[in-house]
């Protein structure tokens, strides 16, 4: 992998990870119009680094009160354990574990199918489209008022099953997985907080799986240079595309992504 094709594919995947726009689908489709058969497999995990690295330096100050609440539950009375636990940052930890759960459960049982696809341009564009209707749907939905104290547990199960639908090249999970929250009635701050949380115990999950399964194959194809470029790379633009998403959804204009992946996924059929 030549240092040009880092770049493209590090700027790529940090964009594509946190817009609602599939990261995995544009990748594929990348690949294929550069000519590359395949990504080696610590590329893969220096971009995926770099990514949870830019939502760890957004979120910060919230997953350092969550880990702080967690401290304090551990070492709470009895008494004071189930009050606590269904408040707050305790809540917000395990169900995000339940969706992650739910996420990894799914994964492993199809991972065969899904990877298959990543191999499968035309159905990625296809793919493509039906993020595109999924962010559309959004533009219908009245924003709802359930922050961490007013969801259950079905909530987190089906948001980590939406995740793993995600998996799909094509398909984006920031988008799915917002897009659940809203429709269950998260108000968008939460669902966009929920989300991104979301996604550090998913990938880190997922790379560490992809670790010990391809451990023999790490070192083979990519130099430092290009590793340490794509990682700052990947970091620099998924903190911009982050940050422009939580503008977007704000206002209440996710559906705005839908008509960019129509497009990217018509795109993609013609060429």
């Amino acid at each position: 992998m030549t240092i040009k094709q880092a770049i493209i594919l590090a700027l790529m995947q940090g964009a594509t990870e946190f817009l609602p726009i599939s990261s995995s689908g544009h990748l594929v489709l990348t690949r294929s119009f550069l000519g590359i058969s395949n990504i080696p497999i610590l590329f893969d995990l220096i971009l995926h680094l770099g990514t949870v690295s830019a939502t760890i330096i957004v979120y910060y100050k919230t997953i350092g009160d969550i880990f702080k609440d967690i401290g304090i539950w551990m070492f709470c009375i009895k008494t004071e354990k189930k009050r606590n636990i269904q408040e707050g940052n305790v809540k917000l930890f395990f169900f995000i574990l339940i969706s992650a759960v739910v996420t990894g459960i799914i994964g492993f049982l199809f991972k065969r199918r899904i990877i298959d696809l990543f191999y499968n341009t035309s159905m990625v564009s296809i793919l493509l489209f039906v993020t595109g209707l999924i962010l559309i749907i959004t533009r219908f939905i009245e924003e709802g008022g359930k922050g961490i104290d007013e969801i259950s547990i079905p909530v987190p199960m089906i948001i980590g099953a939406t995740q793993a639908f995600s998996m799909l090249p094509g398909i984006s999970r920031s988008g799915c997985t917002i897009s659940a929250g809203l429709i269950m009635g998260m108000n968008r701050e939460f669902a966009g907080l929920y989300s991104f949380l979301l996604s550090i115990p998913s990938v880190i999950g997922a790379s560490v799986f992809e670790y010990i399964r391809s451990s023999q194959y790490l070192y083979e194809q990519v130099s430092v240079p290009v590793m340490v470029t794509a990682f700052f790379l990947s970091l620099i633009a998924g903190y911009a595309a982050l940050n422009i998403l939580l503008r977007f959804l704000k206002r209440g204009k996710l559906y705005i992504f839908s008509f960019y992946c129509f497009c990217a996924g018509a795109v993609g059929l013609i060429l």
